[in-house]
């Protein structure tokens, strides 16, 4: 971290330091962060059994590029991701032009990239050139003359697969005595005291089998022991080259770059002279469980588990024609003189460079511990500002204000699988709003210039039951299907559809196909309302599950082509469902449809939106370009350059809501916890929805009760003198602008002393005012309250 600067690049290798990229981003953030793992990714069903494997996998996906040697762990990977955190990868376009395997996570995308590692033939060429390297080779071909020199240098731990190896030769001897004392194993095995008693075992198992095969058959192996550092590259390129074939037969490996170094030492035996010195040599017996296998496509490849596969690769390495082994060669010779480790490390560097991290992106980190991740969310999406709200609130006379239900208002009761199923099935009663909501959304209703709806996907009588008795309260139901509009008395409430009556024989056709895929796909179940039909699938396995449910949606899109109904598909991150609901209708079409229609004499001048999650995100984009545009008409005349909307915001044509909203609109959307979304605030939780909607009803109070002269002079809207007609003589001043025909109504609950200077001022004849009520200034100072609760609003 403190080496760090600006437009480093901090790449991370190996699984010990799976959880590094938390530490890192939440102190150098704007770092570009890889992490490459030498070791195979187990498969999901592996990794599912570790107690902390949601941690880990929020920990590589910290970082902004995860690197992987091969594609099937890679897979692996990708799969972990899907399956327990529910998350969706595909390809993005980078910084290259190209496109890259990426996982979307929280907002942001995580770069997964798949290159196998190489050597440095120059090197390696270096070694092999060196005296002592040719003197101690010639050794070694001496020691062990006509005989055929098996060689294979692997750590003393279980995973390794020696003692298969030896049971291979073995088995192979007893088949072809013929080749008895014509070959020799020089089985190397390097010291692995961190493995424990894994260690030992295997290091007493493979003396023990070496001493009986040599007593039967003397000098067929060679095994010896030794640490790491006694087996260094210059060691190593002295033995491979000595050596006719090399063995690695691991049970499950990770990267082993020893068949390449092996390929580069026998790169001769593609020449002239190599192809005429009377040695059968330069062919790897590999174990399909090694990486290497995947790029040594002239290896000879066996199941290390299968001791039969084993013994015939040492027939087949003995008796191949010497065309074949010059064919197996070459093939193996193109991996290693291209794919180098330099041409690696820049590839890997290049795609960790090409991440984008776009500067209109904000990076907020949420968690504690192993439970940190990063979320992408647009800049300035910060909490918001309820005194910012209130202000505007405060001085606005048309107000529009959209909740959703269960989430927003309400603690969202579908947490888990189970509980949605029991609500489906209506196995368990849903939560009502206490007596506090009520109270809330009553005192909110109340004043006459707010316009209060609520819109859930629930369906009407579910609505009217619990919140139907509120009056001057708006009700959306089946996400802006049906809305009932505000009245002044409860009583029972009217519900008009937000689109024309339509055909419904779709819904006998959409069941009769989602109960086929039901029966196939077990934990899917049929959902229906009034006006919906869903297939859920979130308690399906997820792979299978998301199959199913894509074939679901072609086939439901190919049956219902020629009916006003639309085919949605939420991903296992939104639940996951396909859905089919009449055409257009969402929440998004349902708050413009609320702005054409509302019965209101001004024009919207205040409008709050709140929601919680992704069915809402299109009525929180509609009012964010709602707003814009009102920002757009007035930043024209003041010839100011706004910010464009982040990508976030799904584009729609609003246009058709300006007559109903004034150039005045202040807009102000909101998401409940903090996730990326497409409003331009969040707010922490339910309980923060409830302490806004309180403050604002105070905030309505304290608005009914006096207009002090601050609140007078503080009015944005003019006072023209010529064209103020006249002051009632209730208690309240009405003024008339000339410019326009907006009538604003003040009440006066202050001795009007106070005004009357002002309105003097403004041209206004005082003698028209009511009287005042006190004689002396001491009269009027005790009928006048102090305000010391100002600042709980501001």
């Amino acid at each position: 971290v403190q080496c760090f600067n600006e437009g480093d690049l901090v790449w991370i290798h190996g699984f010990h330091l799976l959880i590094l990229p938390s530490l890192l981003t939440r102190r150098i953030p704007m770092a570009k962060i890889g992490l490459f793992t030498h070791t195979p990714f187990p498969s999901s069903e592996i990794f599912r059994t570790l107690w902390c494997r949601e941690e880990l996998l929020r920990g590589m996906l910290n970082a902004d590029q995860v690197g992987f040697h091969l594609f099937e762990y890679a897979r692996h990977f990708l799969t972990c991701c899907r399956r327990l955190l529910g998350l969706t990868y595909g390809m993005i376009p980078d910084l290259n032009g190209s496109h890259s395997l990426a996982i979307e996570n929280n907002g942001r995308q995580v770069v997964v990239t798949s290159i196998h590692a190489g050597v440095e033939p120059p090197i390696l060429n270096q070694f092999l050139c060196q005296t002592s390297t040719v003197e101690k080779t010639y050794e070694i071909r001496k020691q062990f003359a006509g005989k055929v020199i098996f060689c294979a240098i692997d750590k003393l731990e279980s995973l390794k697969g020696i003692p298969l190896k030896l049971l291979g030769i073995e088995r192979f001897l007893q088949r072809c005595p013929q080749w008895v004392g014509k070959i020799v194993l020089i089985q190397v095995g390097i010291s692995a005291f961190e493995m424990g008693d894994d260690y030992m075992k295997t290091k007493n198992q493979v003396t023990s089998m070496a001493a009986n095969i040599n007593m039967r058959w003397p000098g067929t192996v060679q095994f010896q022991e030794c640490s790491e550092s006694e087996m260094r590259l210059p060691q190593r390129m002295t033995l491979l080259r000595a050596a006719d074939v090399l063995m690695v037969t691991p049970l499950r490996d990770a990267l082993n770059r020893i068949p390449l170094e092996f390929t580069m030492a026998h790169l001769d035996v593609l020449t002239e002279e190599g192809r005429n010195d009377g040695r059968q040599r330069g062919i790897c017996i590999l174990s399909e469980f090694s990486s290497t296998s995947r790029v040594m496509r002239g290896a000879l490849h066996v199941n290390p588990w299968r001791i039969s596969h084993i013994a015939s690769a040492f027939q087949q390495a003995l008796t191949m024609t010497q065309e074949e082994r010059i064919r197996r060669a070459t093939c193996a010779s193109e991996f290693v003189t291209h794919v180098t480790t330099q041409r690696w490390a820049l590839a890997v560097l290049l795609n960790l460079k090409a991440v984008q991290k776009d500067s209109n992106v904000g990076r907020s980190g949420v968690g504690l511990g192993l439970g940190y991740r990063i979320l992408g969310m647009d800049s300035g999406y910060d909490t918001l500002d309820m005194n910012k709200v209130a202000r505007s609130y405060k001085d606005s006379r048309s107000r529009l204000i959209i909740l959703d239900y269960g989430g927003t208002i309400l603690p969202n009761d579908n947490t888990d699988c189970f509980t949605r199923y029991q609500f489906v099935h209506k196995l368990r009663t849903p939560t009502v709003p206490d007596n506090r909501l009520l109270s809330i959304l009553k005192e909110l209703c109340s004043d006459n210039r707010n316009h209060v709806f609520v819109v859930s996907g629930k369906e009407r009588h579910s609505l009217t039951s619990t919140l139907g008795d509120i009056p001057n309260l708006g009700l959306v139901s089946e996400h802006g299907m049906f809305v009932s509009w505000p009245a002044k008395k409860a009583g029972k409430r009217i519900w008009e559809t937000t689109v024309p009556e339509q055909d419904k024989s779709w819904r006998s056709l959409a069941i009769m196909i989602m109960e086929v895929y039901s029966s196939r796909t077990h934990g899917s179940y049929i959902e229906e309302t009034e006006m919906k039909v869903l297939w859920q699938y979130r308690d399906a396995d997820p792979e299978f599950g998301y199959q199913q449910s894509r074939e679901l949606e072609d086939h439901l899109s190919n049956v219902l082509r020629e009916y006003a109904v639309d085919v949605l598909h939420g991903g296992v991150k939104e639940g996951g469902y396909v859905e089919v609901r009449p055409k257009g209708v969402n929440k998004g079409f349902a708050s413009m449809h609320i702005i054409k229609n509302m019965a209101i004499s001004n024009k919207i001048d205040f409008s709050l939106v709140i929601g919680d999650d992704h069915c809402d995100e299109p009525m929180l984009s509609v009012m964010r370009q709602i707003g814009r545009r009102a920002m757009e008409a007035k930043s024209f005349n003041d010839r100011t350059v706004l910010t464009p909307l982040p990508a976030s915001v799904t584009p729609v044509d609003v246009s058709s809501t300006d007559p109903f909203v004034s150039s005045r609109l202040q807009t102000y959307t909101a998401t409940v916890g903090k996730k990326p979304s497409a409003s331009a605030n969040y707010l922490n939780d339910v309980d923060d929805v409830h302490e806004l909607l309180e403050c604002l009803n105070r905030m309505s109070a304290r608005d009914h009760q006096f207009y002090s002269s601050i609140d007078l002079t503080s009015m944005t809207y003019p006072i023209a003198g010529s064209g103020l007609s006249g002051v009632k003589k209730t208690g309240s001043v009405q003024f008339l602008s000339g410019s326009n025909s907006e009538t604003i109504t003040a009440n006066v609950t202050r001795q009007v002393s106070l005004v009357s200077g002002f309105l003097s001022s403004e041209g206004v004849n005082p003698a028209k005012v009511e009287k005042q009520t006190s004689n002396t200034l001491a009269d009027y100072l005790n009928t006048v309250e102090d305000d010391d609760d100002d600042d709980m609003f501001f």
